[in-house]
């Protein structure tokens, strides 16, 4: 007991406690090197390779059914860090095509896609997140209405090997897609 009185006494106060606060500089992360960004790259593109369901619902849906239904399929595109997609909806006609990938030069994500009832295609670019698959999408500055249209940028987050997500960063909508059997990612 006398030796557990004796550490805690001897402990220091910390700053929070009102001990002496000692500056240090924060050091710049390294820039991280090409082949580490393209490795968690290939697996995201990887995983997302296959055919989906999704169910998108806008803001305010919590638990009715989904405001927009269809599926999805991503298919490789000259090689493994590039996928061309097709969409259609549920109980309507509307289709769209698309393409997303990873640059290696840039080290950044990219999406374009076009849809038979849009007027114009969207063109963004993505960043993936250091610490989970994660990548958020922002439109290209060359868009005439580039970031002043709500619910352009999103997120799209790999879940697991048969989920991942899309989500407006405003919170205007939500997508989930799951994988359909069948369609497992390749190795």
């Amino acid at each position: 007991m006398a030796a557990i009185v004796a550490l805690v006494s001897g402990a220091t106060v910390l700053a929070a406690q009102g001990g002496q606060r000692v500056a240090r500089p924060v050091q710049p992360s390294a820039e991280r090197s090409a082949e580490a960004r393209l490795v968690p790259a290939r697996g995201v593109v990887r995983a997302l390779a296959g055919t989906w369901r999704f169910e998108m619902r806008f803001a305010g849906n919590f638990d009715a059914p989904a405001d927009v239904a269809g599926m999805r399929v991503f298919k490789p595109l000259f090689d493994s860090l590039r996928l061309e997609w097709t969409e259609v909806l549920e109980h309507s006609p509307v289709q769209g095509q698309g393409v997303l990938g990873f640059d290696e030069k840039s080290g950044r994500f990219f999406s374009s896609g076009v849809y038979s009832a849009g007027t114009a295609p969207e063109f963004m670019t993505g960043t993936l997140d250091d610490g989970e698959p994660l990548v958020i999408f922002t439109p290209l500055p060359f868009a005439p209405d580039a970031g002043r249209v709500p619910g352009q940028a999103f997120a799209l987050n790999v879940i697991d090997a048969d989920h991942f997500t899309v989500a407006a960063l405003d919170h205007a909508w939500r997508a989930v897609f799951t994988r359909q059997p069948s369609s497992a990612p390749v190795p």
